[in-house]
C-alpha cells in the first residue's frame, strides 16, 4: 500500500475516533475527500458509512444525503468495497432516509414515496423481512393524515416478521403504544409496553421512547406516580441531548401538569433549538412544546437565546410570540406539501392543550406563596392599644398572635406611640427579625435591638430595658463568642435580682440556662433553672409551663430522658399557650428521636400540623426538626410526601438550609428503593440551593457525597467525578474516615471513565486515610482495589500496593474478609508474575488464589480461576495439562455462572484443542458451553 493511502487511513482513524459533533463530521468529510484523492474506494465507503452515522446522531438528515448518494454510486462500481458490517450500515441507512425526508418540507410527496419504494425493492431483494417498509409507509399515512392507510400499513407492519433490518423491538413496542394511545387507548397501551421496560435493549433511544410515549398514558389513567416515574427518567436521558428528539413532549408534560419551573429549566438547556434545530420537524414540534410552556411562564421571565453567534435576550411573551409563529409556519409548509391540514390541527392541538392534574415529581419547585387565609382585620385606628396586645401575647406566649399583630401595625405609626411602649414594639420587631434565614438580617436586628434598649433606658423603663438586653445577649453571642455574651447575661441577672421585676428576673436565668447550654456547665444550668421554677411558682404563674421546659432541656441534657419525658407530658397536658407547647412538642420529638421510638414520628405529624400556619419561622422549624428526625431514625423510604412538604416549605420560606437538608433526606429515601434518578434529582436541587445561596455549611459535603454515589450507579461518572472532586477538599484533614469514603468513590468513578492509574491513586489516598482512623480492614481493602487498578504496565506501584495490603492482613478481626483480601492478592500476584512470563510463580499464586476461593464457598470465582489456570498452561505451552483444566474449569461452573465466565471458559477450551489439533465442534463439553451463551 503506497504511504498516500496509508496516510488516508491514519487520518480517518483519528477523524473517527473524535467526540461527537460537527468537528469530527467535517473532519470525517475531509477525510473522505483524501481516500477520494489517492483513489482508496474502500476507505471512501469507510468515510461515507461513518458520515450517514455521524448525519444521524447530529439528527442532520440534510447531510446524509451526499454521502447515502455516493454509497449508491460505489456500490454499482464494486460492491466489494463493502464489508460485511458497512453493508449492513448501507441497508439500514436506507430507512434513515426515509425519515429524513418525511422530516423535511423541502422534499415531495413523490420524492418520498420513491424513496419507500426503493426501500422495498432493496429489501426484497436482498431477502430481508419487509416489516421496515411497512413501517415506513405507515409512518408517512400518519405524517399526513391518512388514517385508513395509516391503520392498513401499521396493521401490516405489526402482522409481518421480524428481520435483520427490523427496528429493534423496545422501538417497535414505543410505535405501538404510541398507535394505542392515539386511539385513547390507554390501559392497553400500558400493558402492552411496560414488560419492555424490564428489559436492556441497548438502543440509543430506550428505554427514554417508551417513558416518553407512555406518560401522557399513565395521566390519563389518573396513575400520577407512574407519570411522574416515567417522567423524571426518561428527562434525565434526554435533558442534556442535544440533537434528539422527545424534549418537545417533555416541555408539554412539565406545562400541563403544573411543573412549569421544571419546564423551564429544561427549556434553558434546549434554548439552542430555537434557531439551530437539526431539521424541519424537530424544530416545529420543539417551537410548538416550548410556546406550550411560555404561555404558562410569568411574563417577567428572560431567556438568553443563541443566534448567529450572537446572544439575545427575550422575554417570555416574545419567545413564546417567535416559537408559536415559527411551529405554524413550518406545520402550514408541511401541509403545503401535503395537501392536508394534518399536521397544522396536530401542531395548534400542541399549542392549546388543556392542563392536567398536578404531577408531584422527585423534588417539590418552590412553590408560589398561597395567601394566608382571610383573618378578622385589625383595627389600627388605635396603635397604642395594638402595641399593648401584641407585647401581652408576646409576653404570656401567644407569639402566634403578637407575630400576627407586629405585622399589622405599621412601622410609620411608631411616633404615635408613647417613647416606652415605641421601643418595646422596636424591640420586638428586633427579635422577630433575628428569625430570618438571612446572617446580615441577624447583624441588623442586633443593632436595632441595642438601639431600642437605649431608648427604654432613656424612658426609665429600666426593667423592660434590662429584659430585652439580656435576650439580646444571645443575638450576640454570634459575633462575640458564648463566654463574653454569658458575661453581659450575667449582668442582667444580676441587675434584674437588683431592681427587677419577677417576670424579668426568671427571664434573664433562663436566657443564662441557653447559653451555659452551649458550654455543657451543666451543674450551673441545673442550678438555675430550678432557681427560675421557683420565682415562677411564687410570682410569675403564666411563666411556670415554660419554665418546666428548661426544665426538661436539662433533664434532657444530663441523659435523664425518662424524667425530662415525664415533664414534657405533663407541661401538654396542661393545654399550654402556643410558644410553650412549641417548646415542649419540640423536645418531646428529640427525646423519642434519640430513643428510636416510632411514637417520634406521630410527635413529628402533631408538631408540624400544629405550627403549620400561619407561616412563619415556627413552621421552619417544626419541618427542619421532623426531617433530622426521620434522617435519625433512618425512615426516610417511608416518609416521602413528609420530605416533600419540607422542601416546598423551605422553599416558600426561603430557607435554603433547610430545603438542602430535606432534599438529602429525600434522596436517602429514593435510594433506599432504588430509584436512582430521583435520588439524583433530589441531589441536584440540594446543590443547586448550595451554590445559588452560597449555603456552607455541613451539609454539602454528604450531598455532593451521596448525589456522585447516585450519579455512579446510573453510569454519570463524570458527573460523579466532579462532585467528589468539589467534595474533597471541603471534608476536614482531622476527619480521615470521611476523605477514605470520597477516596473509595472517587477511584471508581476514575476506573471507569477509564483513567487506570488516576483511579489506582485515588484508592491509595482512601488507604491512606483508613489508616489514619485506624482501620486496618478497609485500608488493606482500598489498596488493593489501588493494585487492581493499575495499568498492566505499572508493575512496581502494583507490587508496592499488594505489599501494603499483605501487611495490614495480621490486623483483620473479620476471618472471611481476611481471607477474601489474601485472595485477591494471590490472584493480582498470579497475574504480575504471568505478564513477566513466570508461569511457574504464576500457577502456583493462582492456585493459592483457588484454594482460598474455595474456602469461601465462592463458586464463580472459583472457575473464573481455573480457566485462567488453563490459560497460563498453554501459555507456557504446556497445552496437555492446559485441556485437563480448561475441562476442571468447565466441570466448575455453576449453573448460573455468569455468561462472562461461561465464554472465557469455553474460548480457552477451544484454543487449547485447536492447539492440540483436536476436534472442537464435536467435543461434548465445548458444545454444552455455547448452547450455554445461546441461550
Amino acid at each position: 500500500m503506497s504511504e498516500e493511502k496509508t496516510a488516508a487511513e491514519q487520518q480517518f482513524v483519528e477523524a473517527y475516533h473524535m467526540p461527537e459533533g460537527m468537528a469530527r463530521h467535517e473532519a470525517l468529510e475531509r477525510a473522505a475527500r483524501t481516500a477520494d484523492g489517492v483513489d482508496h474506494l474502500p476507505l471512501g465507503v469507510s468515510c461515507r458509512i461513518a458520515l450517514i452515522r455521524s448525519a444521524y446522531d447530529l439528527g442532520r438528515y440534510d447531510l446524509m444525503l451526499a454521502p447515502f448518494a455516493w454509497c449508491g454510486a460505489a456500490e454499482k462500481r464494486d460492491a466489494t468495497a463493502f464489508d460485511e458490517w458497512e453493508t449492513h450500515s448501507f441497508d439500514w441507512a436506507h430507512k434513515w432516509i426515509v425519515s429524513g425526508l418525511i422530516a423535511d418540507p423541502r422534499f415531495t410527496l413523490e420524492q418520498v414515496r420513491s424513496v419507500i419504494t426503493q426501500l422495498g425493492e432493496r429489501y426484497q431483494s436482498h431477502g430481508y423481512s419487509m416489516q421496515p417498509v411497512y413501517g415506513a409507509r405507515a409512518q408517512l399515512a400518519e405524517h399526513i393524515g391518512d388514517e385508513e392507510g395509516y391503520r392498513d400499513h401499521f396493521a401490516r407492519y405489526l402482522a409481518m416478521d421480524r428481520g435483520p433490518m427490523s427496528d429493534c423491538e423496545a422501538c417497535v413496542v414505543e410505535d405501538q403504544a404510541g398507535h394505542l394511545i392515539r386511539q385513547g387507548r390507554y390501559a392497553e397501551a400500558v400493558a402492552h409496553a411496560e414488560h419492555q421496560l424490564e428489559k436492556d435493549t441497548g438502543c440509543a433511544t430506550q428505554p427514554q421512547g417508551i417513558l416518553t410515549t407512555l406518560t401522557p398514558a399513565f395521566v390519563a389513567l389518573g396513575d400520577l406516580d407512574r407519570a411522574r416515574q416515567a417522567h423524571v427518567v426518561a428527562h434525565r436521558l434526554v435533558r442534556d441531548d442535544q440533537y434528539g428528539g422527545y424534549v418537545d413532549d417533555h416541555l408539554v408534560f412539565c406545562a400541563t401538569s403544573g411543573n412549569v419551573q421544571r419546564g423551564i429549566d429544561l427549556l434553558h438547556r434546549q434554548v439552542h433549538r430555537v434557531h439551530h434545530s437539526p431539521s424541519p420537524s424537530q424544530e416545529m414540534h420543539f417551537a410548538a412544546g416550548a410556546a406550550a410552556l411560555l404561555s404558562r411562564v410569568d411574563k417577567h421571565q428572560d431567556f438568553v437565546v443563541p443566534r448567529d453567534g450572537q446572544m439575545e435576550i427575550l422575554s417570555a411573551p416574545k419567545l413564546r410570540e417567535l416559537l408559536e409563529a415559527k411551529a405554524l409556519e413550518i406545520a402550514e409548509r408541511f401541509d403545503r406539501r401535503n395537501g392536508t391540514d394534518a399536521v397544522s390541527r396536530r401542531i395548534r392541538a400542541k399549542l392549546t392543550a388543556d392542563d392536567t392534574p398536578h404531577v408531584p415529581l422527585a423534588v417539590p419547585v418552590p412553590a408560589v406563596v398561597a395567601p394566608e387565609p382571610e383573618e378578622e382585620p385589625t383595627p389600627v385606628a388605635d396603635p397604642v392599644e395594638l402595641a399593648h396586645d401584641l407585647n401581652r401575647a408576646f409576653d404570656h406566649g401567644d407569639f402566634i398572635t403578637g407575630m400576627r399583630l407586629l405585622r399589622s401595625l405599621p412601622r410609620d405609626l411608631d411616633p404615635l406611640l408613647p417613647e416606652g411602649l415605641a421601643a418595646r414594639v422596636a424591640a420586638r420587631r428586633a427579635l422577630a427579625a433575628r428569625q430570618s434565614p438571612l446572617h446580615e438580617e441577624h447583624t441588623t436586628a442586633l443593632d436595632e435591638l441595642d438601639a431600642a434598649v437605649a431608648r427604654l433606658a432613656a424612658a426609665g423603663e429600666h426593667d423592660f430595658a434590662n429584659r430585652y438586653r439580656s435576650r439580646g445577649t444571645a443575638m450576640r453571642a454570634e459575633q462575640v463568642g458564648v463566654e463574653a455574651a454569658l458575661a453581659e447575661a450575667r449582668e442582667c441577672v444580676a441587675e434584674a435580682d437588683r431592681a427587677g421585676t419577677p417576670y424579668t428576673r426568671v427571664l434573664t436565668r433562663l436566657v443564662v440556662v441557653d447559653l451555659l447550654g452551649e458550654l455543657d456547665a451543666t451543674d450551673e444550668r441545673g442550678g438555675l433553672v430550678r432557681e427560675a421554677l421557683a420565682l415562677a411558682e411564687a410570682d410569675v404563674p403564666e411563666l411556670v409551663s415554660r419554665v418546666r421546659c428548661d426544665v426538661a432541656q436539662h433533664l434532657a441534657s444530663i441523659g435523664e430522658l425518662d424524667e425530662a419525658s415525664a415533664v414534657v407530658a405533663d407541661v401538654l397536658a396542661g393545654e399550654p399557650m402556643p410558644g410553650v407547647r412549641f417548646d415542649a412538642l419540640r423536645l418531646r420529638l428529640k427525646i423519642e428521636t434519640v430513643l428510636g421510638l416510632p411514637a417520634a414520628l406521630e410527635t413529628a405529624e402533631e408538631f408540624v400540623a400544629a405550627f403549620n400556619t400561619p407561616r412563619g419561622p415556627w413552621t421552619a422549624e417544626a419541618h427542619r426538626q421532623r426531617v433530622a428526625s426521620i434522617d435519625r431514625l433512618e425512615v426516610e423510604d417511608r416518609q416521602f410526601e413528609q420530605l416533600r412538604e419540607a422542601i416546598s416549605v423551605g422553599h416558600e420560606l426561603g430557607v435554603p438550609e433547610d430545603v438542602a437538608h430535606a432534599c438529602y433526606t429525600l434522596a436517602g429515601g429514593y435510594l433506599k428503593t432504588g430509584r436512582f434518578v430521583e435520588a439524583a434529582e433530589a441531589l441536584e436541587e440540594a446543590v443547586r440551593v448550595i451554590e445559588s445561596h452560597d449555603v456552607r455549611d455541613d451539609i454539602e459535603v454528604p450531598v455532593r457525597y451521596r448525589l456522585a454515589q447516585a450519579c455512579s450507579r446510573l453510569d454519570e461518572n463524570e458527573a460523579a467525578r466532579t462532585h467528589l472532586e468539589t467534595a474533597l477538599p471541603l471534608i476536614p484533614e482531622e476527619e480521615p474516615w470521611r476523605r477514605a469514603l470520597a477516596y473509595d468513590l472517587l477511584g471508581g468513578v476514575l476506573r471507569r471513565l477509564d483513567r487506570a492509574s488516576a483511579g489506582a491513586r485515588a484508592y491509595a489516598d482512601a488507604a491512606q486515610q483508613w489508616e489514619r482512623v485506624p482501620d486496618p480492614a478497609e485500608a488493606a481493602g482500598s489498596w488493593v482495589e489501588s493494585a487492581a487498578a493499575l495499568p498492566d504496565d505499572e508493575r512496581d506501584r502494583c507490587g508496592a500496593a499488594l505489599d501494603a495490603a499483605e501487611r495490614l492482613l495480621p490486623a483483620m478481626d473479620n476471618e472471611d474478609h481476611r481471607t477474601h483480601l489474601s485472595a485477591r492478592i494471590a490472584a493480582i500476584r498470579a497475574f504480575l508474575h504471568f505478564q513477566a512470563g513466570e508461569y511457574a510463580e504464576a500457577l502456583e499464586r493462582n492456585g493459592v488464589a483457588e484454594e482460598l476461593a474455595a474456602r469461601l464457598g465462592d463458586v464463580d470465582w472459583q472457575s473464573f480461576l481455573a480457566q485462567r489456570g488453563a490459560r497460563f498452561l498453554l501459555q507456557s505451552g504446556d497445552a496437555v495439562n492446559a485441556e485437563a483444566e480448561a475441562r476442571r474449569a468447565a466441570g466448575l461452573l455453576a449453573e448460573n455462572a455468569p455468561l462472562q465466565i461461561v465464554g472465557d471458559t469455553a474460548n480457552v477450551l477451544e484454543e487449547v484443542l485447536r492447539a492440540l489439533d483436536k476436534p472442537v465442534t464435536g467435543d461434548p463439553v465445548l458444545r454444552a458451553l455455547n448452547a450455554r451463551l445461546q441461550d
